[in-house]
């Protein structure tokens, strides 16, 4: 059956600062009953197409929504898959305790290095915080996820993030690269060939390590992905606006003014822009252009904003 992915930003209050993130300073979050309102679409949507649905709640911090709880039990009840996506840093025991009670299908922590590196982009303290929170959900069997952002600032540390999620027995390490309003964090190709090749030298060690996102295969092969915007993912932020993806700058409507989902959805023109196949010239003749079709196209954009550019770090 085909997956559909809603990412709902169900907050963008958090408890951290980090360097690279790309959430305005909003204070506004959907009060619960409005909350079941927009689930009710979702869930209409996922039927009238036929898909599996998925909600992936994060934020900001998720977890300082005050009806996380209410809302994360309420997707389950209606046989949606869940994923949830945090900084780990508010997980304790009682924490780890309910939300396995939900049955996720993933709790994505993000590390961002070693300790060091860690805390010089998301804050001092909160690396054993992260740390603590995936060890206590391991310690209740929830598959746990670590997502490593690669910039500048930390573009040696996947031996060092590597080695520790080998330590806390994570399920599956995976990275990609930063898209971020500071051009200095962004890698040169050469850096990007660098952390390729890297993880797929370590990834014969440790076999959670997973170069599934666009491009990051080079030079090893086997990547299936494809951007996915436009096609099998929506984005949800806190205030109600729709993204076809969290790291394209397109707001493509607010779910509070639309009544019929999959109407909006099938009519929107980004949506069909996005959704439509991408055929950059430089790709054409590539024999691997039907792995990756350009690449991951929100870092193309952030660095050129073009849409029909081949991925800015593609070295073939």
């Amino acid at each position: 059956m085909y997956r559909h992915y809603l990412q709902w930003h169900i907050t963008h209050e958090c408890n951290l600062h980090c360097i690279h993130c790309y959430q305005e300073d909003c204070h506004c979050v959907m009060v619960y009953p409005e909350m079941v309102g927009t689930l009710d679409k979702y869930e209409e949507y996922i039927r009238a197409k036929g898909f599996e649905g998925q909600i992936n709640l994060t934020g900001g911090e998720p977890l300082l929504h005050p009806d996380f709880f209410r809302i994360a039990s309420e997707i389950r009840r209606r046989g949606i898959r869940l994923g949830i996506l945090t900084n780990g840093t508010m997980i304790d025991a009682k924490e780890a305790r309910a939300i396995a009670e939900l049955k996720p299908v993933f709790v994505q922590v993000s590390l961002d290095g070693g300790e060091k590196v860690h805390e010089s982009i998301r804050g001092t303290g909160s690396f054993p915080k992260a740390l603590y929170g995936i060890d206590r959900l391991k310690e209740q069997g929830v598959k746990v996820l670590v997502s490593f952002t690669v910039m500048q600032q930390n573009c040696r540390e996947m031996k060092a993030v590597a080695a520790v999620c080998a330590r806390h027995h994570v399920d599956k390490l995976w990275w990609d690269r930063v898209v971020t309003d500071d051009p200095a964090q962004y890698l040169t190709t050469e850096q990007f060939q660098d952390v390729s090749r890297t993880a797929a030298k370590l990834a014969k060690r440790y076999p959670f390590i997973s170069n599934s996102r666009a491009l990051e295969w080079i030079p090893e092969g086997g990547c299936g992905y494809e951007c996915s915007a436009g096609k099998r993912l929506l984005i949800l932020l806190a205030n109600g606006d729709m993204m076809a993806c969290r790291r394209l700058p397109f707001v493509i409507g607010n779910i509070r003014e639309v009544s019929q989902l999959q109407t909006f959805l099938e009519e929107n023109e980004i949506m069909k822009k996005l959704a439509a196949p991408s055929f950059p010239q430089d790709c054409v003749s590539c024999k691997y252009f039907y792995k990756c079709a350009g690449g991951a196209r929100c870092v193309t954009y952030a660095q050129t904003g073009r849409l029909d550019l081949k991925d800015v770090n593609c070295y073939l």
